[in-house]
């Protein structure tokens, strides 16, 4: 096992430790280190695998309501504080709020298509104090365009990417959901990313919600077999980070990772709703069942002090039989809640 591999797994279980020992200690949790902000659910493309699609909503939280939400988190001492969507760029107000959490002393990020971000955009972004930003390609102009649904969105999309290396953003990740619609791209979409400097690559599996939920998009054991094997040898020429919505591979794990992952939410991260509604990530549906409060009713402090009990009490390891008597519980705390919703959350079940 590589030996950065086992120092993250032993900091993991410390944090842990700490994580439980604080509450015995203070009687309340630690902030979480990264909250992530649902900024709207508009969106100017009509992407195939969209997890977005689903909810929509009547009002956004307006701008002040953001700032208000930035000045609890500063407060706090969150360190993180990043906009998703749909299409963050959409918001008018984007540049000012994330300016306003970088002048708070949060750490922020956006992730965008690219498809709005020309080079003066890029120079905004970077004056705003944008620390990171994350570009979907999801792989060769032709492929791309066909899952984005618009023929100008991987050529967009390609240059935003440069436009926020020539800017001066510090992180510029593209990212990759995996599907049966781009597996085989996978190495020439590498080669592009190579071609343009673009060395950092975040591959997701795809992840059973909004219109992924259709049938023939999700990829099978084989397929995973395959991805994992292509990673272990991409990461040898760029940096890849795989999604956390399958946070252990098994035998496979220390060869494709360079840490340890499992799910952080109710522990270090969670997300804000769209009009205000709290739940883990932004990949859960926005709905009841996922929901811990809502910050326009209550403090955001009270809702992370007081929810994401079934996170934190380890229910799934009480509730799953599986979960229970495995040996592998303390690397995946029971996988994903999201791929639970289509029971491909165990990697036992993949057979890898």
């Amino acid at each position: 096992m590589k030996l950065n591999y086992l120092q993250s797994y032993l900091d993991l279980l410390s944090y842990q430790k700490y994580f439980r020992d604080f509450h015995k200690k203070n009687g309340k949790f630690p902030a979480p280190s990264y909250v992530l902000w649902d900024s709207t659910r508009r969106c100017n493309l009509r992407c195939l695998h969209c997890g977005a699609s689903k909810e929509s909503y009547d009002n956004e939280l307006g701008t002040q309501q953001v700032k208000d939400l930035i000045d609890e988190l500063a407060s706090l001492k969150v360190k993180t504080f990043a906009a998703t969507g749909g299409e963050p760029l959409l918001r008018t107000d984007l540049l000012e709020i994330m300016a306003y959490a970088d002048a708070k002393g949060l750490s922020t990020g956006i992730a965008t298509n690219g498809y709005f971000l020309d080079l003066a955009k890029a120079h905004l972004l970077k004056e705003a104090g944008i620390r990171s930003i994350q570009i979907s390609i999801d792989g060769n102009q032709e492929t791309h365009n066909h899952i984005r649904g618009n023929p100008e969105s991987f050529s967009r999309a390609l240059s935003a990417a440069t436009f926020c290396r020539q800017a001066g953003i510090p992180l510029v990740t593209i990212a990759s959901v995996v599907t049966t619609a781009n597996l085989s791209i996978l190495p020439e979409l590498k080669q592009i990313l190579l071609d343009n400097s673009l060395l950092h690559w975040k591959i997701i599996p795809l992840m059973p919600i909004g219109r992924a939920e259709k049938d023939g998009l999700q990829i099978d054991n084989r397929s995973l077999k395959i991805l994992l094997s292509f990673i272990t040898k991409a990461q040898k020429e760029m940096d890849i980070l795989i999604g956390e919505n399958l946070p252990y591979f098994g035998k496979w794990d220390a060869k494709v990772r360079k840490s340890v992952t499992y799910c952080p939410v109710g522990i270090t991260a969670c997300c804000i709703g769209v009009d205000g509604r709290v739940r883990g990530c932004p990949e859960m549906p926005d709905s009841a069942v996922f929901s811990e409060g809502r910050i326009l009713e209550q403090s955001f402090n009270s809702i992370w002090q007081n929810g994401f009990g079934r996170y934190r009490d380890e229910l799934l390891k009480k509730e799953d039989k599986d979960c229970h008597r495995c040996r592998w519980w303390r690397h995946c705390r029971g996988g994903c809640w999201v791929m639970r919703l289509n029971e491909t959350h165990c990697i036992k079940s993949w057979k890898i």
